[in-house]
């Protein structure tokens, strides 16, 4: 390989790549953990502002479990839902992935930032029952990854928090086998359903309009209808895609079916690479087991 100066060839390759990002308006709108400052407000919603607002009046806590597939809008909803009661009304807001932390004590240990070291876990819990003494939302994302439920049992008995509960798992709470913890919680079930092929537009023009200085809006009309019958209205992979297409600006139909096909390979294998060892061995052995 030839020798070349390191600053000249950085050089030319931030040139090159200026060029080939050339249409990209702001990189921001296309990672998936940008929370945009506008939603589309599915119908959905409005059953979940309604527990909010009751909440927020009343000051009795109605828990919510929020049902949807992956990209769905579950956790954007929530938080943005989250972060407007906490300008609006200053009601604080917690979220903890259930996936990262999967039981109570890390729960309990993340959101007071205690560290294990130097403290047990009643002073832990007497600093969480503190943080919560007044009106709050706390969100547990990807709820179905919890190993028990006294996390549960305890924000239903002993604070004044309320709690929106995340899963993709139709049957986590009717599989549930803690009686105590479903009496004490008595949530709302709420599903988000598939996005329809109209939300799906508005999701990505809204992008495309902010993210982008030209795109097509009859490629987006393509994309939007092919997310819905062939990737399960994935928002996370029609925002990929978009931005494939945007980094492209190019927008014919077979680049549409092509910015799909690399999104999902990209988006899927993001999520396998969060996958933990065990969830990677159950997936390996149902792999081996359909194989056969």
């Amino acid at each position: 390989m030839p020798i070349k100066d390191p600053y000249a060839f950085l050089e030319s390759k931030v040139r090159q790549r200026a060029k080939e990002t050339s249409n990209i308006k702001n990189a921001l709108l296309f990672d998936m953990d940008y929370k945009p400052d506008k939603i589309l407000i599915r119908s959905e919603l409005d059953k979940v502002t309604n527990d909010l607002a009751d909440y927020v009046n009343l000051s009795l806590p109605r828990h919510i479990i929020i049902y949807g597939s992956k990209g769905s809008g579950k956790t954007l909803s929530a938080l943005t839902m989250a972060k407007a009661l906490k300008d609006s009304k200053s009601i604080p807001y917690y979220y903890v992935n259930a996936r990262e932390n999967p039981t109570s004590i890390k729960i309990y240990r993340t959101m007071t930032r205690i560290s294990s070291r130097g403290h047990d876990i009643d002073e832990v819990k007497k600093r969480f029952d503190s943080l919560l003494s007044g009106k709050s939302l706390v969100i547990l994302d990807e709820v179905d990854f919890l190993q028990d439920y006294d996390i549960l049992y305890h924000i239903t008995r002993h604070t004044k928090a309320n709690l929106i509960l995340l899963t993709q798992k139709v049957y986590w709470y009717k599989d549930m086998n803690d009686e105590s913890v479903k009496s004490s919680l008595q949530p709302d079930h709420i599903v988000f359903h598939e996005y329809t092929a109209n939300e799906m537009r508005e999701i990505l023009e809204m992008r495309a309009e902010e993210g982008l200085y030209n795109y097509s809006k009859e490629a987006i009309g393509l994309l939007s209808a092919m997310l819905v019958r062939d990737y399960r209205s994935d928002a996370r992979i029609g925002i990929k895609a978009l931005e494939i297409l945007g980094r492209n600006n190019k927008w014919s139909d077979e680049d549409v079916r092509n910015a799909l096909r690399q999104a999902y390979i990209e988006v899927e294998g993001e999520t396998l690479r969060n996958l933990g060892d065990r969830d990677l061995l159950i997936l390996a052995s149902l792999i081996s087991f359909h194989s056969l």
